[in-house]
């Protein structure tokens, strides 16, 4: 009886280990299957909408929707920049208006001046808001880079502080 009974426990051991492994098997190849399925319909379907004409309306509304992105990230722009300050005391040196703390500023609307660009090189500063060039120059008329002004400003205004 004992023998018989440890057969038994062996023999369904293993039934369960041979069905088990069937059981995942079969998961592993049902459930690739339903993957495979699933994302050929989600593709037609994508497909299909695609393939759809646009309405007039929402052709248009996309549009003015993007025009619309557009005009607020210009106004932000434009408003992200420090107003002048009239109160600001600026004096001008080097073909544009300097402020005490050696911004540089334009000379017309003395709104703060931005590099032009890497093709005019590091002496030529442009206005956003008038839309003009400046060009740093010393007084022989040499270009000369927003870092060398302020060094002279600087040891101009030292030498200003010194003198009695």
């Amino acid at each position: 009886m004992k023998e018989w009974l440890i057969r038994r426990i062996k023999k369904a051991g293993g039934n369960i280990e041979s069905t088990l492994t069937n059981i995942f098997f079969l998961a592993l190849f049902g459930g690739s299957v339903a993957i495979l399925a699933f994302s050929k319909k989600a593709l037609s379907f994508v497909l299909q909408i695609a393939e759809i004409p646009t309405p007039l309306w929402a052709t248009i509304l996309l549009v003015l929707m993007c025009f619309l992105y557009i005009y607020l990230k210009i106004q932000l722009y434009q408003n992200s920049q420090n107003p002048p300050n009239i109160q600001e005391e600026l004096y001008e040196e080097y073909g544009v208006n300097w402020n005490k703390e050696y911004k540089k500023r334009c000379l017309y609307c003395k709104s703060p001046l931005k590099y032009a660009s890497d093709k005019y090189g590091p002496s030529v500063f442009f206005c956003s808001k008038c839309d003009r060039k400046h060009v740093l120059r010393d007084t022989n008329g040499n270009l000369i880079t927003e870092q060398k002004a302020i060094e002279k400003l600087k040891n101009a205004n030292q030498r200003v502080n010194l003198t009695p």
